[in-house]
């Protein structure tokens, strides 16, 4: 059975109508960008889903963003989203950054932060299996404190804590006294 296909030229005014439609498409895609972000090695971990899930629908004022990778969400635009990534290699008990403990009302989460050369703060929760990496380019903070990290504390929860950031008042030091 052949279907037989006629063309037709299109008038100027459906052409037109035609091309107002192609156009609208073209900016409705355009609202909602997507954003590539590498997955995590273990970005297949179940909790990572339900933490992706959890997080809010809008962060440091701007709106949620498709993603093009499993367990890794965005805020923002591409070139300006803060980003998120679920199932990073959680960090030993001697990390590089600074540890901080950030408070919530829904409970406080340990994270290590750090800035790289170019501007870009680096998040990674401390003591949760699977780790939680957070990345805030310059376009953000800006304008903006990193202070909306706390807003992540109760997503991030989901993954338990088994260590907790240790100041330097809790370590005792090994060295003897000098008056022994």
């Amino acid at each position: 059975m052949h279907a037989h296909h006629t063309v037709a030229r299109p008038s100027r005014r459906s052409a037109a109508a035609v091309l107002l439609v192609a156009t609208s498409g073209v900016v409705l895609t355009g609202c909602a960008p997507t954003i590539g972000v590498p997955a995590a090695e273990d970005a297949t971990d179940p909790v990572c889903a339900s933490i992706v899930l959890s997080v809010p629908d809008e962060l440091a004022g701007l709106p949620q963003v498709p993603t093009n990778s499993q367990a890794t969400t965005a805020w923002g635009e591409p070139g300006a989203a803060i980003t998120l990534r679920c199932g990073v290699e959680p960090p030993g008990p001697t990390a590089e950054a600074p540890c901080l403990t950030v408070e919530s009302s829904s409970g406080d989460v340990d994270w290590l932060a750090a800035p790289d050369d170019e501007g870009t703060w680096t998040f990674v929760t401390y003591g949760r299996d699977p780790a939680v990496e957070v990345q805030v380019p310059p376009a953000i903070t800006e304008d903006r404190s990193t202070s909306f990290v706390a807003d992540l504390n109760r997503a991030v929860s989901e993954a338990p804590a088994t260590r907790t950031c240790v100041g330097l008042e809790d370590v005792q030091t090994a060295a003897p006294d000098a008056e022994e």
